[in-house]
């Protein structure tokens, strides 16, 4: 029987699962991502829709930022984070007057 003072995470259960698991988060050597995390993948067209889908109502939502690239592991396709192209004028209240 197990001491019920113990926290039970990821690890336990990789270990109950497998006693020869390695201790720790296990990193993918392209990108560095943990494999057990369920990531986003650009090559999973179920997720690149999804993808789509948030850059499309943010840039709706937010009308200063011009465009967002998903930035993503070029080796295995997993998504690593967005980044945001600001719209400079429209922060700083410059908008062009059409004559």
């Amino acid at each position: 029987m197990a001491n019920g003072n113990k926290p039970l995470d990821r690890d336990y259960f990789k270990r109950k699962a497998n006693p020869n698991a390695k201790k720790g988060p296990q990193l993918t050597t392209c990108c560095g991502v943990d494999r057990d995390r369920d990531v986003l993948n650009v090559n999973n067209s179920e997720d690149w829709k999804l993808i789509e889908q948030h850059i499309e109502e943010h840039l709706r939502e937010y009308t200063k930022h011009a465009s967002i690239t998903p930035v993503s592991c070029k080796s295995c396709g997993k998504f690593l984070e967005y980044k945001t192209q600001i719209d400079i004028d429209k922060i700083q209240g410059y908008v062009e007057k059409s004559n």
